[in-house]
């Protein structure tokens, strides 16, 4: 017979989506947002919060000193049902603090866990990645094989030399999407923000920015955006809050222009060199 919990256990609640996710254990709420796991003492914590004006989200709040606002942390939540729940609970999970009592920096006992064991599993995504690398690559050796044993020595200079265009141009055109992708979720959700210089590592110049919130990050522009300052040197970014390794600096029309062009024209040329030197090759034979 399974006995039952006991009335003042806490619930195990946990509220989220892709955004990240809050759980609550027994003496604090673990977060989990960016690909960073954090543990926020319950006794670092203020407040906890709904937020429901866009959709329905919890918010986190942090002690701070008097004069000074407290760290939040916000997740986006699926349901509302699920996120009242949440804050309930939470809210009588809290001590009990007078109100003139001082407070101190919440932030600062926050702990930056250490990716679990099971994140370095390959997740179903990876897994279509490294399908997405193989898959060509077998068809690349299978066509080379098909070749030789032909004796079509001809066709194989032209399969090895091709690899190089036929490589770099759909490296060319796989980085261009990758970064219209970014830039096209940046323009729907991104935070519009001002970066300054902060200093060289190498021949790269790293510029510094403080999130929505408070927090200081770093990031390495993009050598053609243009300085909106120069005393000190500033470039405007756009980060996503979701995930903030995700940081662009604006660039002006003319470099989108030139890249456009530079794409359009050199990789395409790149690829039919390529595709002429490869494919091309295996397509004659098979067609004899």
């Amino acid at each position: 017979m399974t006995s039952s919990s006991s009335s003042s256990a806490l619930p195990s609640l946990t509220v989220g989506s892709r955004s990240g996710s809050f759980a609550l254990e027994s003496r604090s709420i673990l977060l989990e947002q960016g690909g960073v796991r954090r543990r926020i003492p319950l006794e670092a914590v203020e407040e906890v919060r709904l937020d429901g004006v866009r959709r329905p989200a919890v918010e986190v709040v942090l002690t701070a000193p008097a004069g000074s606002s407290g760290t939040v942390y916000r997740v986006d939540c699926r349901n509302a049902a699920s996120a009242t729940a949440f804050v309930d609970a939470t809210a009588r999970a809290l001590p009990a603090r007078d109100v003139d009592t001082p407070r101190e920096d919440g932030a600062a006992r926050v702990a930056v866990l250490p990716r679990a064991a099971d994140r370095n599993r390959r997740s179903p995504r990876d897994r279509l990645v490294i399908a997405a690398v193989l898959a060509p690559v077998a068809l690349y050796v299978g066509g080379l094989l098909v070749l030789i044993m032909d004796g079509d020595v001809l066709g194989v200079i032209f399969w090895l030399l091709g690899l190089k265009p036929l490589a770099f141009g759909l490296l060319l055109y796989g980085m261009a999407a990758k970064n219209l992708y970014d830039r096209w979720l940046l323009r729907r959700r991104g935070i519009s923000v001002l970066a300054t210089s902060d200093h060289t590592q190498g021949k790269k110049e790293i510029y510094r920015y403080v999130d929505a919130e408070g927090v200081r990050r770093f990031f390495e522009p993009d050598h053609a955006a243009a300085p909106v300052s120069l005393a000190p040197r500033q470039v405007a970014a756009v980060y996503d809050p979701r995930r903030v390794e995700r940081v662009k600096a604006v660039l002006p029309l003319r470099t989108w222009v030139l890249r456009t062009i530079g794409v359009g024209f050199g990789g395409t040329s790149l690829l039919a060199l390529g595709f002429f030197l490869v494919p091309y090759q295996l397509i004659e034979l098979l067609s004899r």
